[in-house]
């Protein structure tokens, strides 16, 4: 074992703080969205149950999202549909997704109930960003 770790520590740290980066990112957004959603119903017993939440949800929909953003930027790049299309295909696709994540871990969390409204709204506004991956050729 000591040996292993002599081999791969930088390797080993690398990880951690990259981890450590990610989940204090994804923290954030969980936070900011949260705030967004008790607008709209959601309801929560700790800010914890908040970001596990967040953290489930996008591990949840992470497969789907890829698709959701492929699909219409391979259509654009095939020119199947227009750049306008393609935005308003991926906007819907990506709603759907993020929202199927966020659904099901709202299902089996109890610590959390978000209601429909809450999780199309942040569903929606955490694919905006997204809109800028469709430059003009």
């Amino acid at each position: 074992m000591k040996k292993f770790w002599i081999e791969n520590k930088e390797k080993i740290i690398t990880f951690i703080i990259c981890g450590t980066i990610f989940i204090g990112m994804l923290s954030i957004i969980a936070l900011a969205s949260g705030t967004v959603m008790k607008v709209f119903g959601f309801q929560y017993e700790s800010i914890g149950s908040i970001i596990l939440f967040f953290i489930i949800a996008t591990i949840m929909s992470f497969p789907l999202n890829l698709i959701a953003g492929a699909l219409p930027k391979a259509l654009y790049e095939l020119e199947r549909i227009s750049k306008q299309y393609a935005l308003i295909l991926y906007l819907i696709l990506d709603t759907i997704a993020t929202s199927f994540g966020l659904k099901i871990v709202d299902y089996y969390m109890s610590s959390v109930s978000a209601t429909t409204i809450s999780i199309v709204v942040i569903s929606f506004l955490l694919a905006l960003p997204g809109r800028d991956d469709f430059k003009d050729k």
